[in-house]
C-alpha cells in the first residue's frame, strides 16, 4: 500500500507560512476567549467557545489539505476574525466597556495572526498553488479529458 505524499508537504514556502499563522491565529483566539472569560466571568458561554474551536479545526483541516475553496472561505473568515479584534481594541481604546490593558494586548496580537495568515493565502504564489490543485477541466461529456 502506497501513501500519497499531500501537497503541502510540496508546498511554496508562502503555503506552509499561512498555515503556521493560521494555527497560530485560531490558538490566540481561543486563547483570547478565555481570557475574556477569566478576567471578565459569565462573559463568553462555553457553547460559544466550543463553536469556535469547531470551526478553527474545520477550516485548519480543509486549508492544510490544500482545497482551493477552503483558502477563499479561510480569508473572508480572517477577515471577521480580525474585524471582531479591531472592534474589541476600539471599545477598550474609547472605554466604552471591559478595561484591560493585556486583554487590549490580546487582541491586538490575534488581528496581527489573523492578518499575517491573510496576507500569506493572498500571495500569487500561494493563489497559483491552491489552483494547481483544481480537478482537471472536464468535457461536455463529464469524462476527463484525454491528452
Amino acid at each position: 500500500m502506497q501513501f500519497k505524499e499531500q501537497p503541502y508537504f510540496t508546498s511554496p514556502p508562502t503555503v506552509r507560512k499561512a498555515m503556521l499563522f493560521l494555527v497560530a491565529g485560531w490558538i490566540s483566539l481561543l486563547a483570547f476567549i478565555y481570557h475574556i472569560n477569566t478576567t471578565f466571568p459569565g462573559t463568553v458561554h462555553p457553547n460559544n467557545a466550543i463553536r469556535v474551536a469547531i470551526v478553527g479545526l474545520g477550516i485548519g483541516y480543509f486549508v492544510f489539505r490544500i482545497r482551493p475553496w477552503a483558502r477563499t472561505l479561510c480569508i473572508f473568515i480572517n477577515i471577521g476574525a480580525i474585524g471582531i479584534n479591531v472592534l474589541f481594541v476600539i471599545i477598550r481604546v474609547t472605554a466604552l466597556g471591559l478595561n484591560s490593558s493585556a486583554l487590549t494586548l490580546h487582541a491586538l496580537v490575534t488581528a496581527a495572526l489573523f492578518g499575517i495568515c491573510t496576507y500569506f493565502l493572498l500571495i500569487p504564489a500561494t493563489a497559483i498553488f491552491y489552483r494547481a490543485q483544481l480537478p482537471a477541466n472536464k468535457d461536455k461529456t463529464g469524462s476527463e479529458g484525454q491528452k
